[in-house]
């Protein structure tokens, strides 16, 4: 009898086409015996509008005037997961070739025994149960991770607003204890309580700025930016972040390198790079503005971005590196490797959504004592576009995150 494949699939379903009637309909009988059910089709057309329901498809190498092979392949294109058995009386090298190129799992020499026949379509089966198998344990894993960053998250926001509003209760209460006394009450410690409160507060609303950038829902103001311009203006408040033990190179082009970004937020973005670098041990960053060109096949290219021209700001360090499995879930918010008082785990996840919003990308490389290389790709704008003129240092901007 058939195996079974798992109860969640769908019943094991076999299409048979075959231009000779009296053996089309003599294999469906026998398939039918084991338990199978079958279809039966004898021209391409047929085949393409039953194809739809088959785990399974037995298809004579010629089909009267028809090829076998480009039906095939033509039913693979429509369903890759479709296993397809050829069936012929002409069994040579090129035609095992010619088969195996086109996708065919496997294939039958006319005129062969029954029970080569059930074996053949029993390992089809076993194939597309193991398939099938592989891919449910994938989803789960996928589910679990799913579940493992949204636990992480909401662990991390109720850490971080427990510990601002505990300020902020704190502080109240003892203003509101204060108050009891009356004109007799320290005018001086009530500034002080709730000059700290008004601290977490905004603690809290920077905190809450820096999950709307990890969700790509902050408000962004993007100009025409020219990166190398910028990246040079940037020079000194980097190596004030990253201090005067690391030696910072930077490596800029000549010629304009235009996109449409946040220049506030892009800057932000570099300096917590800078910090992460810092962080790392880093003697020596080097920090560079490069052409790319993102190809329509690339793997780099996400969903919402479009193949073509890039800006690539790399900022590469020579510090400690990341191990694969760290390197796995660097950018996922909250995760992070230093002690709890000294990051938040937002950096990276927030140069990744500000890197996604803007219409690019955020990659990393890493090596264990080696260092890592942070890459932001930004859509490059035309050569003839005209960079705006960047706006002036906000004093009351908020501080970047600590990575």
């Amino acid at each position: 009898m058939r195996p079974d494949l798992p109860a969640t699939a769908d019943p094991a379903h076999l299409l048979i086409v075959d231009d000779d009637l009296d053996f089309a309909h003599s294999l469906a009988r026998l398939l039918g015996l084991e338990g199978y059910a079958v279809s039966v089709a004898h021209d391409s057309a047929g085949a393409m509008e039953l194809a739809e329901r088959a785990d399974i498809a037995l298809v004579d190498i010629r089909l009267g005037h028809e090829d076998g092979v480009h039906l095939a392949v033509e039913m693979l294109k429509r369903d890759p997961e479709l296993l397809v058995v050829m069936i012929t009386a002409y069994a040579s090298a090129q035609t095992a070739i010619k088969a195996l190129r086109a996708g065919i799992y496997d294939y039958l020499c006319k005129p062969f025994e029954p029970d080569d026949l059930i074996a053949t379509v029993g390992r089809c089966f076993d194939r597309l149960r193991l398939a099938r198998d592989r891919a449910e344990a994938e989803e789960r894993l996928r589910r679990s991770r799913r579940m493992e960053a949204v636990g992480r998250l909401a662990a991390g926001i109720a850490h971080d607003f427990n510990n601002l509003l505990a300020v902020v209760v704190g502080n109240l209460k003892l203003a509101q204890e204060e108050l009891t006394h009356g004109p007799r009450g320290d005018r001086a410690a009530l500034d002080e309580l709730v000059r700290d409160a008004l601290d977490a507060a905004q603690d809290g609303i920077a905190t809450n700025r820096r999950l709307l950038a990890v969700g790509r829902a902050q408000t962004l103001l993007p100009r025409v930016v020219d990166v190398g311009r910028t990246v040079g203006a940037m020079a000194r408040r980097l190596e004030r972040a990253l201090g005067e033990e690391i030696a910072l190179h930077l490596a800029l082009p000549g010629a304009p390198f235009l996109t449409h970004v946040d220049p506030r937020q892009f800057e932000a973005c570099l300096l917590n790079l800078a910090i992460n670098a810092r962080d790392a041990g880093a003697g020596r960053v080097r920090l560079a503005v490069e052409p790319w060109t993102v190809e329509p096949a690339s793997p780099l290219l996400m969903e919402d971005m479009a193949p073509g021209p890039y800006v690539g700001v790399v900022l590469a360090d020579d510090g400690c590196g990341m191990s694969a499995e760290v390197l796995e879930q660097a950018m996922t918010p909250f995760f992070s490797t230093k002690p709890t008082d000294q990051g938040s785990g937002l950096g990276l996840s927030t140069a990744y959504g500000f890197a996604r919003q803007s219409g690019g990308t955020l990659l990393l490389e890493s090596v264990p004592g080696e260092g890592t290389s942070v890459t932001l790709l930004l859509p490059a704008l035309p050569a003839g576009a005209e960079a705006d003129a960047l706006p002036e240092p906000d004093p009351e901007a908020d501080p970047p995150p600590s990575p």
